[in-house]
């Protein structure tokens, strides 16, 4: 790491760190949300119940009834990141490094008990990066989040909230359609959502269009090569012998000029899945299924994914350990020259689904990635993996996090793409101020020495975030 860029992290992380101490005093407040619209502090009402110098604005009355108030709150995240041989040493490289940084400010706005307005913006840059910043590493300044929310209760345990405006969208696990927290700028989308919550049930109609980021100031609209809706339902306490919870939905996407090994065309696709999930007795799991229809261009779609994600934790008296194994498959195209296309499509990926490296995509894939989870008490915690991943079929190419094509597979019949180990450690050194330290070393397989280059992928990151 360059010494100049350590030591502003280690002054970031000390300079905080008394901020961040003084509100750590019981009654301990909720812990923030990374969908920070998620929060509520309406408890603050109570002036007993603050803790902190930075209570004082997260609950800031503008009316004598109490029911109408203001919340302020923010993020910085400075990130290092040092990548030896990115995409395996294709394209420009970078020899010591780069800076990311994020600023994001937000306020939310409660009108009673029906109404509310949320608003966020970001400013993120990148310095230090050989070839300049990526799509997803600069944004000098943007809206990133604004929208209202008028909820209605239509029964004594169930309310309606409609939601127009520029979002964050996650659903279930938040594999597929995520707001991707890795990358240095977060992704929204502008649309209408309908959300009905009942004891049990929680179901979402979402229609709406990505934002494409660009690095000027209020630049960034919704994509008009792109549209995606939803109907995604999540049932709590399923009715079976051990405990279980439910999701079903389906999820569509119109993409104009997609690019697959293929070739390129116009897209429509659907998807219908449905993940069960529960936790019992220390044990933990997490499986889902999906199978996609359409058409790109001429050609049908047929493709599909299944995963799992199955852990166990032992309590110990200092610390916890958790032992887990996911597993996932993702379709990829069996033959480029017929009328067919048989690659998943992610939809909208977690940026940091398999690692913070992220080396390849979730498209023609199988993995395997045991893991094991240390949790010291509540600052530190530290993780153990490592990847193996192959294609899952040979006539289909190798894609990236954001669903590009990085290379075609029709130089190499090979599977195996390469294994990958990878240490995190964390601190939470209190509410507010998180670090962690991240190495991933990529062995480069069989499939990656047939079509160079093919070197091996070193990867260190420090992150220091503040949250208030």
């Amino acid at each position: 790491m360059k010494p100049a860029l350590l030591s502003l992290q280690i002054v970031f992380l000390l300079t905080t760190f008394a901020l961040g101490e003084a509100s750590a005093k019981p009654p301990e407040p909720p812990p923030y949300n990374q969908l920070r619209y998620e929060e509520n502090y309406e408890y603050l009402k109570n002036p007993e119940l603050k803790t902190g110098p930075l209570d004082s604005i997260k609950y800031i009355p503008l009316g004598k009834n109490g029911k109408t108030w203001l919340t302020l709150g923010g993020e910085t995240r400075q990130h290092f990141e040092f990548i030896d041989n990115n995409n395996w040493g294709a394209g420009t490289q970078d020899d010591d490094g780069y800076w990311l940084q994020r600023y994001m400010l937000h306020g939310d706005l409660h009108l009673g008990e029906n109404l509310r307005a949320f608003a966020q913006f970001k400013s993120n840059f990148e310095a230090g990066r050989r070839g300049g910043p990526r799509a997803v590493d600069q944004d000098d300044f943007d809206l990133h989040q604004a929208f209202v929310d008028y909820r209605m209760r239509i029964g004594p345990n169930a309310s309606l909230t409609l939601r127009p405006g520029r979002q964050e969208i996650i659903f279930g696990s938040r594999r597929f359609i995520n707001y991707r927290e890795r990358p240095n700028v977060r992704f929204s989308q502008d649309g209408l959502r309908l959300n009905l919550k009942t004891t049990r049930w929680d179901v979402s109609a979402v229609a709406a269009r990505p934002v494409e980021v660009d690095p000027g100031v209020f630049d960034d609209d919704g994509e008009d090569r792109q549209a995606f809706w939803s109907l995604y339902s999540v049932r709590k306490d399923l009715p079976m012998p051990f405990p279980a919870n439910g999701d079903f939905y389906y999820m569509g996407i119109e993409r104009e000029r997609a690019v697959f090994d293929q070739g390129v065309a116009d897209e429509f696709r659907h998807a219908i899945g449905t993940r069960l999930w529960g936790k019992a007795r220390g044990w933990d799991y997490n499986f889902e299924f999906i199978y996609q229809f359409g058409t790109f261009g001429a050609a049908d779609i047929k493709a599909w994914t299944a995963a799992s994600n199955t852990g166990y934790t032992i309590p110990i008296k200092t610390c916890s350990i958790r032992l887990s194994l996911r597993a996932e498959a993702m379709s990829g195209d069996d033959d480029p020259t017929d009328s067919e296309l048989n690659t998943f499509n992610p939809f909208f990926p977690r940026g940091k689904h398999i690692s913070q490296l992220a080396a390849s995509g979730l498209m023609n894939q199988i993995y395997l990635k045991p893991q094991l989870d240390f949790k010291f008490g509540k600052p530190w915690s530290l993780t153990v993996g490592n990847l193996f991943l192959w294609r899952q079929s040979a006539d289909d190419g190798l894609y990236s996090i954001g669903n590009g094509l990085l290379r075609t597979g029709a130089s190499s019949d090979k599977l195996y793409v390469g294994h990958q180990p990878e240490v995190e450690l964390k601190w939470q050194v209190n509410r507010h101020l998180a670090w962690k330290a991240t190495f991933n070393y990529f062995f480069a397989g069989p499939f990656l020495r047939e079509t160079p280059p093919s070197g091996d992928i070193t990867y260190l990151g420090s992150m220091a975030t503040f949250v208030f």
